[in-house]
């Protein structure tokens, strides 16, 4: 197992965030994230709410109305270092939003720190079953 194998799917993942000022699509997420209830563990920050979420059921249902607002949503990676081992792997990054616009078209500086664990699961390859995002304030970081 290599970073080669997981590199990909973490860009994957992204591409389900970087979405510009296309509509969020959450189909992205159930191709990555582990299937079933209680088969993921998520811990973010919603709208200042510190949140679970234990399904990619659960994921989609909290992110989709929450991104359907947005004008536009754009964001790079900064940095990602990846580490794998037999059926584990993880992937530590932080992203900053590139172009991010909120309902009233005005800029949201955005950046984040985040962890995915990924699993190989038989039948359905790589896929996160964690995921940990952490919202910094880019003013303060002078991005």
């Amino acid at each position: 197992m290599s970073r080669t194998e997981i590199e990909p799917l973490v860009e994957h993942w992204l591409a389900g965030w970087n979405i510009g000022a296309e509509a969020f699509d959450s189909a992205v997420f159930q191709k990555i994230f582990a299937p079933g209830e209680g088969a993921i563990s998520v811990f973010d920050n919603v709208a200042g709410d510190v949140i679970e979420l234990r399904s990619v059921e659960d994921y989609v249902a909290t992110w989709t109305p929450f991104m359907a607002p947005m004008t536009h949503w754009s964001v790079r990676l900064e940095a990602l270092e990846i580490h794998v081992a037999d059926e584990l792997a993880y992937a530590t990054f932080r992203l900053v939003g590139t172009d991010t616009r909120g309902p009233d078209g005005a800029a949201v500086p955005f950046g984040q720190y985040g962890t995915h664990v990924w699993r190989k699961l038989p039948g359905h390859g790589w896929r996160i079953v964690h995921e940990h995002l952490t919202a910094y304030d880019v003013a303060k970081r002078g991005v």
